[in-house]
């Protein structure tokens, strides 16, 4: 039988992010997928590329990142992490000032997006640490983790996930 839950992160009109694991030498660890996806931009004021990104990113958001956990009977985990990020379609075309920006934020947006996946992944950790017992409460536990890292975080702005 294999159990599968999935949890789809919205990360803010701004912009939201992945891969760590550590277990016990006799456990193995969940395997872990990363897949980083884009959508173009191509405005070349700080303005535009903020409007190009409300627009076009994905749900609505600068960036987001869903994370797949799913299991097997005899307890093997597996992790899919899906990040979405803009990119810019002729970065040359950009103000060197502007462009400089938006790298600066596509780096914190990046690594934003990665620590929701590294929730993912501490989640089937744990699943496989508790013996694939009380799995769908551990997803939840993360998912609520993920929500106040958002809050917290004020969905990457106080982490440099701004474009000013």
């Amino acid at each position: 039988m294999l159990k599968e839950r999935i949890f789809d992160l919205g990360v803010l009109a701004l912009g939201l992010t992945f891969v760590l694991f550590g277990t016990t030498a006799a456990q193995a660890k969940p395997k872990v997928t990363e897949t980083i996806k884009t959508y173009t931009v191509s405005a070349t004021s700080l303005e535009g590329l903020a409007q190009d990104m409300d627009q076009k990113g994905p749900k609505g958001y600068w960036a987001y990142t869903g994370w797949y956990v799913k299991w097997t009977g005899d307890c093997k985990l597996s992790v899919t992490v899906d990040i979405t990020l803009p990119k810019h379609k002729n970065p040359a075309k950009m103000p060197a000032d502007v462009r400089k920006k938006f790298d600066t934020m596509l780096v914190a947006l990046t690594e934003h997006e990665r620590q929701h996946g590294r929730h993912g992944v501490a989640a089937a950790e744990e699943i496989e640490r508790a013996g694939c017992v009380g799995g769908d409460a551990i997803l939840k536990k993360y998912n609520a983790i993920d929500i106040k890292f958002d809050q917290k975080t004020d969905h990457g702005r106080k982490q440099g996930v701004v474009l000013n």
